[in-house]
């Protein structure tokens, strides 16, 4: 876990209308992180790694709050219940964006967090690499 004062430091940069809606999505993926992954803060993101892997991170934006899954693009079945949550969701390029936490399925969110230890999700990410790989290869 990282040094309170530093997330404590990154709350306080933010828009005071911001500031709770980020708290209150980090706490939850704080609350559900399996074992194994490094939290890190920075001046633009808070994130969730596996080795030199993203894990999960939020990001203040210009227009809006991001969240990044990055399980949902290696485990189809992640993405699939997060299309399935009823919500719609605004999304980018490989991101969730929101304004408020309560755009977020975040039961769903929460159960994406907690899928996999770290391990687990780097042994994945290896394969997924070398499968793309390989087809780029036999193009």
């Amino acid at each position: 876990m990282t040094e309170p004062a530093a997330f404590e430091q990154y709350l306080a940069a933010l828009p005071p209308e911001r500031q709770a809606e980020v708290e209150r999505v980090w706490q939850l993926v704080r609350e559900h992180i399996p074992a194994g992954y490094i939290e890190a803060i920075g001046p633009k993101f808070l994130t969730f790694m596996a080795g030199d892997d993203w894990y999960v991170a939020l990001a203040n934006q210009k227009q809006s709050i991001s969240l990044y899954l990055m399980p949902i693009y290696v485990f189809p079945e992640l993405k699939a219940k997060l299309d399935a949550s009823g919500k719609k969701l605004k999304s980018g390029k490989s991101c969730i964006n929101f304004k408020r936490a309560t755009d977020l399925p975040l039961d769903v969110i929460a159960e994406i967090v907690s899928a996999m230890d770290a391990e687990a999700y780097q042994v994945r990410v290896r394969a997924v690499r070398q499968e793309s790989s390989k087809r780029k290869a036999a193009r």
